[in-house]
């Protein structure tokens, strides 16, 4: 008990050490903090001390980009790496559970904060909630500042959401909730005047704009819209619905029927005329439809509980170690691997449409990003593509090879888990991997070390957690591709626009 107290106020005055740097941009004791402190701090596994960490590096971040305004759009952001890293570090520690509300709120809001400014929007959206959820269980959140960002901050990224979409009709629906978020937002104003004065005006001024326009408070078919389905697709479609698996914008909106189909696609796209019609819809189609397939596949091996005549008469050893051996498991890891592939697909998709040069290069999701002598690429850099910006995040969370000088340092992957999908992932694609009938506690036995071995539980959360990644990474290709065609011009060198029809 002591020692935690001596911890508190030990953290404590960092914080105060750190408020004062920023409060003055004294940059100098920002990175003095980081280089003195972070070691020390991560030691004492406090979800507080990582918090301080990122705010430090927020801290230093913003500080650069008052002194250049071009590094803003820069890919290779370090800063915003550990950010993004050390919050969800902190989040990670045993003690988050028990935190205080201010800092569990700081935590989810600057987590979503950091997100949302490097692009990855969907993924901004969630720590949003989460710290909007907070108030299921604690009534008196909603006087706390953070929750009032909380409510911003979602719904600037709702507008940013809108913006990147090409569904016009989409786009209406993502306006219509973050103006519920302004609304909502300027109730706490009138109690609270004192604290939030400072953008109370910037708010005022969004929903006055929001004001003018017809039923913009009308959200009554979003909400009521109802699908009849038969009872095995209604299984499975709210099972897409509430891990948020369906290739639909609406869906990052909340858990409403009017999700539960997989609309999208790239938007019309504008070519020159000698180019003939564009192969990037095929290899879209294909990425899309493969997810798909994988999608139901994983949905199978969770739920399918009936023994099947094509496994019933299978005869396995007992290897009395507990092994599942089942052909629903099997169809989970056939679900991970085709996850993990589409990655690649989705970085051959990004080299054709903005490099567009030849190369027999083998090209992955992890080294697309760079040119041939390793630093991130002009033609990424100078695109200003909010949407690729995400892409390139996401693969900042995957870590790849073991032995790839680019992945030795678990510190430039900012998905603290990613070790472990990568682990599962090589062993499931070149070894042997044992999935366990109990928990990771058991399988910290030596004698279970000798296969490489994993909970059900754990590979059936691993798997849904990379669905989700996929998934996100395809909308934001979709996007990327649509921010780039509203810079083309369809008069220039004869370029012709390819309005895309729906085959089923």
């Amino acid at each position: 008990m002591k020692e935690n107290k001596f911890i508190s106020k030990y953290l404590e005055r960092l914080a105060k050490t750190i408020d004062n740097a920023l409060d003055n941009n004294k940059e100098y004791i920002l990175n003095k903090f980081v280089t003195k402190y972070s070691v020390k701090i991560e030691d004492l596994k406090k979800a507080h001390g990582f918090y301080l960490i990122a705010n430090a590096y927020n801290g230093i971040r913003k500080i650069n980009h008052k002194k250049n305004i071009n590094k803003i759009w820069s890919l290779e952001q370090k800063e915003v790496f550990k950010e993004i890293y050390f919050l969800r570090k902190a989040i990670q520690q045993e003690d988050f559970n028990n935190i205080g509300l201010e800092l569990k709120l700081g935590i989810y809001v600057n987590l979503g904060n950091s997100f949302s400014h490097y692009g990855r929007t969907i993924n901004a959206i969630k720590y949003y909630d989460k710290a909007i959820a907070l108030k299921f269980w604690h009534k008196n959140v909603v006087n706390h500042p953070n929750y009032f960002m909380a409510l911003i901050n979602k719904a600037n990224a709702l507008e940013y959401y809108s913006d990147l979409n090409y569904d016009g009709g989409h786009k209406v629906y993502f306006i219509k909730f973050a103006y519920k978020l302004y609304k909502e937002a300027l109730t706490l104003f009138e109690k609270n005047k004192h604290i939030y004065l400072s953008i109370a005006n910037e708010i005022l001024k969004r929903v006055n704009f929001y004001n003018k326009f017809e039923n913009i408070e009308n959200i009554e078919y979003f909400e009521t819209y109802e699908i009849k389905f038969s009872k095995n697709e209604k299984e499975y479609r709210k099972w897409c619905l509430s891990n948020k698996l369906f290739l639909n914008s609406l869906n990052d909106l909340g858990n409403y029927d009017i999700s539960t189909y997989d609309p999208l696609n790239l938007p019309n796209l504008i070519t020159k005329i000698d180019e003939g019609f564009p192969k990037t819809i095929t290899n879209f189609n294909q990425i899309k439809q493969e997810f798909i397939t994988f999608r139901h596949l994983l949905f199978e091996g969770l739920h399918e509980k009936t023994a099947k005549y094509y496994d019933k008469e299978t005869s396995i050893t007992d290897d009395y170690d507990y092994n599942l051996y089942d052909i629903n498991i099997e169809k989970i890891k056939i679900a991970f691997r085709g996850f993990y592939s589409i990655f690649d697909k989705i970085a051959n998709f990004i080299y054709k449409y903005f490099i567009k040069v030849k190369t027999e290069k083998k090209i992955d999701f992890r080294n697309i990003w760079l040119d041939k002598n390793g630093k991130i690429n002009d033609v990424f850099n100078e695109t200003k593509n909010l949407a690729l910006r995400g892409l390139y995040l996401i693969s900042k969370d995957l870590f790849f090879n073991n032995n790839d000088e680019q992945s030795k340092e678990f510190i430039e992957v900012l998905e603290p888990e990613a070790q472990a999908i990568n682990d599962i992932r090589n062993h499931l694609e070149h070894k042997f991997i044992s999935i366990k009938l109990f928990n990771s506690e058991f399988l910290n036995n030596e004698d279970r070390k000798i296969n490489f071995s994993i909970s059900q539980d754990e590979l059936e959360e691993k798997t849904i957690h990379l669905a989700q990644l996929v998934r996100e990474a395809i909308i934001y290709l979709s996007f990327a591709v649509n921010i780039e065609e509203k810079k083309k011009n369809s008069i220039d060198e004869l370029r012709i626009t390819n309005p895309l029809s729906v085959m089923k």
